[in-house]
């Protein structure tokens, strides 16, 4: 029987049992609204890209026999029409047939009510790759076409297959994989397998993403899994080759001179030239006498002469063809077109290499790959203007180790050393200087000077075109005729020249007003093309170079004109440089100063506003313009 105590006692511990259920229930209820909350958040995430991976698997094997697998397998959902209308409704697989096999492991799509819908037969197709249209040499490559079928909004496709590449095709496992999409990936999977025994060099950069290890009978796994990686940004001018994003490097080898010897042992490090190559140079040559005017046109020909087959090395399994052959071929990829280049120097006496190009931020000592070329140059060492770097793909004005910042020259020395050399900090400098005088009619005639320096000096190019200082200045100041001329000084590493001007309409006349607007050098800051800037931005900006521009102007105008443009004296300096803008009048004669100057070749996201700002002031036309006004 209970008592009056007992009662009172089991009242308290219902009471207490409800309210720690009433507690329990309100901590379970706030979780769920949190994770329907968050779940919410992500797809309104999602909903701003065109699809996104649930799951997207890399997997690279080294087969105890020498032989590889690459698997590649993606479950990718498509939200917006343009996803399979224009992105994801394809998939392409290069491949060497000869050597590699291709195998569809999975290729399927789920539509959004949960309908399966499998792939017909003629859903894949083997095609010749567009890059080797018009390359007999690699008509052999093929390209598997997979038209994806059953697609619609909220549609998942699920494709999953191997390619199988035979053994002694590559000199090692080794690859140079992005870690990040321009989709947003729920569950990344990148892992390598190599035989127990074999070293793996690997590294994170950018990241700090540790590989899970196990074992599978006589393979060791590397695995990392890395969940919930957002899309890149779709910003323009980003630095590098997403170098800002997370990269796996890795290699089974860490031996530079044997990695490289498999390029550089093929025949076409050889350099052989039959005689009617050497015939041809000659005939090319027979008139220069200076061995920079000799490599100049031997460029020229190997540039424009010869079709750029646009085949990366690692598609083409990192071989290439013999200079005669790219010679009887009339074209070639980049590193055959290097290697004929050289073959050609050497016929005619002149020492060359082929180099290399990489990006510096992927390097790393103890990881050779050779995945990580991106392009290919000719070194010619001259004992009056040092090192040269020519391009095989463009006539290069200036050197190239000017011009290609943040990358490593690889100088690929056949049965010797490989010298690596970094390229130096892109940055140049301009000094244009006028004096000039209006007359009543109104011309135009005075003096202009131009003073170039650094990667916008154009060595190379005033060797093909002694105009081409002139010419790079607007607003058709100075006349074809050579004798406007006057002083040109020209060095190794910048050039002054002085013009005489002389311009019958420098004005654009608008009733009774005169606008004339202040030339710039065309392959400075306004050849980067860059007009109009977002306001706020994700990723750091890149400019092609550190620059320093001024331009500085006097100007004695007839008493029947006045400047309208009103008198001035404005600089605006922040992290990013200086910008500056002077108007003034002085015994009589009208003085003009107008620079930019940038204090970085990067700028993060933090300096970006600085930037936009300098940019902003540079491209206002009131600032770019003087107005003058005629009196009656």
């Amino acid at each position: 029987m209970q008592t009056v105590n007992d009662n009172l006692w089991l009242f308290q511990v219902s009471r207490k049992n409800k309210y720690y259920h009433m507690k329990r229930y309100l901590k379970i209820s706030l979780l769920i609204c949190g994770l329907a909350l968050v779940v919410s958040q992500l797809k309104a995430q999602d909903e701003r890209y065109d699809a996104c991976y649930f799951s997207l698997i890399k997997e690279y094997t080294l087969n105890p026999d020498g032989s590889m697998d690459y698997r590649f397998a993606k479950e990718q959902k498509l939200i917006s029409s343009r996803a399979f209308q224009s992105l994801y409704g394809e998939t392409f697989i290069l491949l060497n047939p000869g050597v590699q096999k291709l195998k569809i492991n999975e290729l399927y799509t789920i539509m959004a009510d949960g309908k399966k819908v499998g792939s017909p037969a003629n859903a894949l197709n083997e095609v010749l790759p567009s890059a080797a249209a018009n390359a007999p040499a690699y008509n052999k490559m093929r390209e598997m076409v997979i038209t994806h079928t059953g697609l619609e909004r909220s549609a998942t496709i699920h494709l999953d297959y191997t390619i199988h590449t035979d053994k002694g095709i590559f000199p090692a496992l080794m690859g140079n994989e992005l870690l990040a999409e321009t989709e947003p990936v729920k569950s990344l999977v990148i892992r390598v397998r190599i035989p127990a025994g074999q070293n793996l060099n690997y590294k994170i950069i950018n990241g700090n993403f540790q590989p899970e290890k196990s074992k599978d009978g006589a393979l060791q796994i590397f695995t990392w899994k890395i969940d919930d990686l957002p899309a890149m940004a779709y910003e323009e001018s980003q630095q590098g080759i997403n170098e800002l994003y997370p990269r796996l490097v890795f290699s089974t080898s860490d031996r530079v001179d044997s990695v490289y010897a498999f390029l550089t042992g093929q025949p076409a490090f050889r350099f052989v030239a039959d005689e009617g190559m050497k015939s041809a140079v000659n005939s090319w040559i027979a008139d220069k006498k200076d061995k920079f005017e000799k490599v100049l046109k031997v460029q020229e020909k190997i540039v424009n002469d010869l079709r750029l087959y646009p085949i990366s090395l690692k598609a083409a399994l990192y071989q290439c063809r013999t200079p005669e052959q790219t010679w009887s071929g009339n074209g070639g990829t980049a590193v055959e077109k290097a290697a004929l280049f050289v073959a050609l120097l050497k016929s005619a006496g002149i020492e060359a290499n082929v180099v290399a190009i990489t990006r510096t931020a992927f390097d790393e000592k103890n990881i050779v790959t050779l995945a990580g070329i991106e392009d290919f140059a000719v070194k010619v060492d001259f004992r009056d203007k040092g090192t040269w770097y020519f391009s095989v793909t463009q006539v290069n004005p200036a050197n190239l180790k000017f011009t290609l910042p943040g990358r490593n020259f690889i100088t690929l020395n056949p049965g010797g050393k490989h010298e690596i050399t970094r390229t130096e900090t892109a940055k140049y400098i301009v000094k244009v200087i006028g004096n000039l005088m209006v007359s009543s009619d109104p011309k135009l005639t005075g003096e202009v000077s131009v003073y170039l320096e650094g990667a916008i000096y154009p060595n190379a190019g005033l060797s093909r075109d002694k105009n081409r200082m002139k010419n790079s200045l607007t607003g058709n100041l100075i006349g074809s005729d050579t004798a406007n001329l006057k002083v040109s000084t020209l060095n190794q590493d910048n050039g002054f020249q002085t013009y005489i001007v002389q311009s019958d309409k420098p004005f654009r006349k608008d009733t009774g007003y005169f606008y004339f607007t202040l030339p710039v050098i065309s392959s400075g800051i306004d050849g980067w093309g860059i007009k109009t800037l977002s306001q706020k931005r994700e990723t750091p900006y890149e400019i092609p170079s550190m620059a320093d521009e001024t331009y500085a102007f006097t100007i004695t105008l007839p008493t029947a004109l006045t400047c309208f443009t009103p008198a001035k004296t404005m600089t605006i300096s922040n992290k990013a440089g200086k910008f500056t803008w002077e108007v003034k009048t002085e015994k009589g004669k009208l003085t003009i100063r107008r620079q930019l100057q940038f204090s970085e070749r990067v700028f993060p996201p933090a300096d970006y506003p600085d930037f936009k700002i300098l940019m902003d002031w540079w491209n206002n036309p009131w600032y770019r313009q003087l107005i003058f006004w005629a009196e009656k």
